[in-house]
């Protein structure tokens, strides 16, 4: 209580405008803690003066390690060697405070309605492609408490699609004994997705506390997601990396400058776009990796697609309001096709292209559920949206209740098996473009390629071993 009496007394230090901002600061005291808890103050500070207005004149609120307010100081006078936290900070994590307030509000509602927390779990895992942007809000809650497992689940994820696709690969026509595979296939697969978004909310923070333990990470966080050949995935892979920011950068350029498939040169080129287009100091090292590549090492890509992946990627950084334009066209055409879709149960109806919302247009644009692997026009769809999505704030990526309560996307066996084609076609191709690179390459019982006429092994295989 003394410290509470002596802080208000000396509030006539400072003009109305910042007793009022003090009184409201001093009255939730639950923001307060958390800005203290967030702002990295220094190892044994005991307290810190809060600046409402200049870093080096104040005035100042002094408060304790704790939350509990000290006094007030005057413009003028100096807070000593106590830590000053900036006004610029303070504001910043008081609108992420009351964000996470947001979030938490939708969290309870979530949980009174649909009966217990486990339902926020449920809804990344199973909610399909489409999540909607309020569920994503109250899901978000959990990311400071499990910031750590939700980014273990994200890898855990991919890895368990490897696992999968061993045995959901053979199946070409579905029989109730390979259900389950198909359907959990299916739910990890969409669960990647969303997981990319909310185990990388605070992105940057989390993965310099890991790189301190583990090292910097050495791939790009963008892999898991790209690798499926799903243009929808792709890009919240994109924004994945985008959050991470700097430290994501060599392991990005290494999976550009060697990649010897298709997929490892898309999650380099989308990783390194996002990158540059999220983070000014780092967009000309990403602009000379893309634009200096040499030629594509693999046949069944060719440098047609590899000069549209580079030219569509340095545009990102030149001009993207060009590709915004094209990504707009694009949601809006699909906010009509799936109006159309929905019928007489669509609650946001359009008819025309020119009645859909620019925010809705440009998160539909997002929600490319086909493989951008074997068309052409989903590849250069996807690209477009790269420099949107990784300046984009979490929840414009899920779309809103009232779009999506209208469409269903009702898994069947048959949806799995269509979901896996294009990525069981692109391994078809590169086992046939290995083989095909092979076949030059002489056997040690075979012939020998210079003509003499002997087995490899005894000619010039001999000068080989030596």
């Amino acid at each position: 209580m003394g410290h509470a009496h002596h802080f208000l007394s000396r509030l006539d230090r400072v003009t109305f405008p910042h007793v009022e901002f003090a009184l409201a600061l001093y009255r939730d005291h639950d923001l307060v803690r958390f800005i203290l808890g967030v702002a990295k103050l220094p190892e044994g500070a005991e307290r810190v003066a809060i600046s409402l207005e200049d870093p080096v004149r104040g005035p100042f609120l002094v408060v304790t390690r704790e939350g509990r307010f000290v006094t007030c100081l005057g413009e003028g006078m100096s807070p000593g060697d106590l830590p000053v936290l900036t006004r610029g900070h303070l504001d910043a994590l008081m609108d992420k405070g009351e964000d996470l307030r947001a979030r938490l509000r939708a969290a309870v509602e979530v949980v009174q309605s649909k009966g217990g927390s486990g339902k926020l779990i449920d809804l990344l895992l199973k909610a399909g492609p489409i999540l909607a942007r309020e569920d994503f809000v109250a899901v978000s809650a959990l990311q400071p408490i499990l910031s750590k497992k939700l980014l273990a689940a994200y890898f855990a994820a991919t890895t368990r699609l490897e696992d999968l696709r061993q045995s959901v690969f053979k199946i070409e026509r579905p029989k109730p004994a390979s259900f389950a595979a198909l359907r959990t296939y299916w739910d990890t697969f969409w669960s990647l997705g969303h997981l990319a978004i909310v185990s990388m909310l605070d992105g940057k923070a989390l993965v310099e506390e890991i790189t301190e333990h583990i090292g910097a990470p050495g791939v790009s966080f963008a892999w898991g997601p790209t690798r499926q050949g799903n243009s929808m995935l792709a890009l919240r892979g994109a924004w994945a990396v985008a959050k991470a920011g700097k430290v994501q950068m060599k392991p990005c350029k290494e999976m550009w400058d060697g990649a010897e498939s298709p997929l490892k040169l898309f999650t380099g080129a989308v990783s390194l776009v996002a990158l540059g287009c999220r983070h000014a100091r780092l967009r000309e090292e990403a602009r000379k990796a893309i634009v200096t590549r040499g030629a594509t090492p693999f046949a069944y890509f060719t440098d047609e697609q590899l000069v549209i992946v580079r030219e569509v990627s340095a545009m990102g950084f030149d001009n993207p309001e060009a590709l915004a334009d094209i990504q707009r066209e694009i949601g809006a055409k699909m906010a009509v096709h799936w109006s159309k879709m929905a019928g007489e149960d669509a609650t946001m109806p359009f008819e025309r292209v020119e009645d859909v919302p620019e925010d809705l247009a440009m998160t539909l644009a997002t929600h490319q559920l086909g493989s951008f692997l074997h068309d052409r026009d989903r590849m250069l769809a996807l690209l477009a949206c790269v420099p949107w999505v990784a300046r984009a704030e979490p929840e414009q990526l899920f779309l809103p209740r009232a779009f999506t309560g209208a469409i269903r996307v009702k898994w069947s066996p048959e949806e799995t098996v269509g979901l896996i084609e294009p990525l069981r076609r692109h391994y078809r191709e590169a086992d046939e473009s290995y083989r095909l690179s092979r076949r030059d390459i002489p056997t040690r019982q075979g012939p020998c390629p210079c003509g003499s006429g002997k087995k490899y092994k005894r000619c010039c295989g001999q000068d080989a071993r030596s």
